[in-house]
Formats: C-alpha cells, structure tokens, sequence
C-alpha cells in the first residue's frame, strides 16, 4: 500500500519542480523530502524520479502516480463538501488567497457581511500576487485563490479548477503631466509591474502598440506606489481603478491620458477571477463566501 502522505510529497515536487523549493513551501529540510521519496519508491518498486543535467524530473510511472493523487484528493473534497452539506448551518474554514489591490478594496466589507449571514465560516486571509495564489491553490494551502487576467495575455487554466468572474477593473493611463503629442509618451519613465509577470507583458504590449517603446524605471509589484509615482511627478503609469480605493486623484497631481483609437481606449481592462478546485467548490461555506464577494465587488 503506498503512503498518501508520500503520494502528495511527489505530487507538490511536481509542481514546484525541485526538491529545494519543496521543502521551502513544505518548511521542511531537503534531506527529509528525499527520505520520503525514496521510500515511496520503495513502495512502488519502480524508479519515480530520474537526473537530467542538473534537475530532478518525474518519470513517466511518477507521473501516472500524482495524475491519480489528483483524482483521490478531488473526490475526498467532493465527499467532505456533501457531509457539510448535510449540516444545517454552513460552517468552516475558508483559505483565501488574493493581491494586494483587491483584498484592500474587497475584503474587508466581504468578511464584515459574511460575519453577519454566516458567522459559523472562519477566513484565513494570504496576500500573494497572482502567480504565487494560484500555486497555493494547486497545492492545496488555499481554497480560492483571486488573480487577474489581461486581454491577450491568459492565464492557466489547470484541469479541475472553476473560475468565477468577479469584477471587470479598469485600467487607465496617468501622467505626471500633460502632454501635446503622443510621441512624448517615449520619453517620459515608466512605473511597471516585475518583469516576466502577466502585467508587465500586457502594458510592454500596449505601450508598443501605441508606438513607443517604455523607459521603465521603476519595477514594483505594488501598483499604489505606482500611483505615489505618478503623483509626485516622477513617473508616467498604467493605474487600475482599484488602486484608488474610492478615491479621486488630485487635479493637477496627476493627468488621465486617453488613447484617440476609441477599439485601443476600449481594452484598457482586466477582468478579475477567483479561483477554486471542482471538489472545495462545492463547500456551502466557499459558495457562500463567493457569492458574497461577487455582491461586494459588483
């Protein structure tokens, strides 16, 4: 009988794609994750792993393993949400994973109604950017996990996940000051989400299709620095309405700049979507959280 713990040791080596950054997320030490291993090879009898260069990668019988954790764990969440289904109060814990701009905006009103409907379910609340939730989701430290996506430049969609279309947020251009000519829009510095993450592609994008290539001198993952960029008159940059918080910016600080193609204005957009595996889904208590939230960010 091999060992499910073991079983799902592989399954996050899977994801994670080596054996240093499983123990990280594990917070266990490497040694003891090739201990488990090679005793779950043991178990099987077959080699689960094989050396390619200077990586680890799964075999082709270890793979077969984690595709059927995936099935058993999907149908033991399936059988947990139908025995809380069968309570006659919707109760439990929900993990929550979302970026910074949103769970600012949105979660506070969400856990205040939820407390006043539903006062049996408990939040445990991570801001992680979206990349970083949607791995905790895969591996199970989360039950929803918040991300975004920009036109043309989708996300993955993992077999077994559901995706919940929350809000629409819009994405507008903001100037430390105004300007007469396109052309200037090359010679102003940008403030850009890290490099290699969905944002930053999509705005390299948009600012090529409007026919400048961006300064980028600011990186950072934090659009409200963004915001305090452009504001003290430093940087030029692609602001989300969520970043505000209700707020307006102050006239003079800080110029709004409209493309004049009206199909190039209308994509300034990104849809938000929260994220969950088929079986947790169908938790009342996740259900019902969803659709509090849907109501708080419409």
């Amino acid at each position: 009988m091999l060992d499910f713990k073991r079983l799902t040791l592989l399954r996050e080596l899977k994801l994670r794609g080596s054996i240093a950054a499983t123990a990280r997320v594990l917070g266990i030490s490497a040694s003891a994750v090739s201990q488990q291993l090679a005793k779950l090879e043991t178990e099987a009898g077959l080699p689960l792993l094989e050396q390619v260069g200077r990586n680890i990668q799964l075999t082709p019988a270890a793979r077969q393993l984690v595709a059927r954790v995936d099935e058993a764990v999907t149908v033991l969440e399936g059988a947990s949400a139908e025995l809380e289904a069968r309570s006659s109060r919707v109760q439990g814990v929900i993990r929550f994973a979302a970026f910074g701009t949103f769970a600012r905006t949105y979660l506070p009103e969400t856990l205040r109604r939820l407390s006043l409907v539903y006062p049996d379910v408990d939040v445990e609340f991570t801001q992680l950017e979206p990349f970083e939730a949607l791995d905790a989701l895969a591996s199970r430290r989360a039950d929803i996990a918040m991300v975004d996506e920009f036109v043309h430049v989708p996300r993955r969609t993992d077999e077994g996940l559901v995706r919940t279309l929350v809000t629409r947020d819009r994405v507008d251009i903001y100037l430390p000051h105004p300007i007469s000519d396109p052309i200037e829009l090359g010679e102003l510095h940008w403030a850009f989400e890290p490099r290699g993450t969905d944002a930053y592609l999509w705005t390299q994008r948009f600012c090529r299709k409007l026919g400048f290539e961006p300064k980028v001198t600011f990186d950072s993952p934090d659009p409200r620095l963004h915001y305090e960029l452009v504001a003290a008159g430093v940087a030029a940059a692609f602001l989300p309405h969520m970043v505000f918080h209700g707020e307006i910016p102050t006239p003079g600080t800080m110029t709004r700049w409209v493309p004049e193609d009206a199909e190039t204005e209308q994509a300034l957009f990104r849809d938000i979507y929260a994220v969950g595996r088929r079986g947790s889904n169908l938790r009342p208590a996740v259900k019902s959280f969803l659709q509090i939230l849907c109501e708080v960010a419409a």
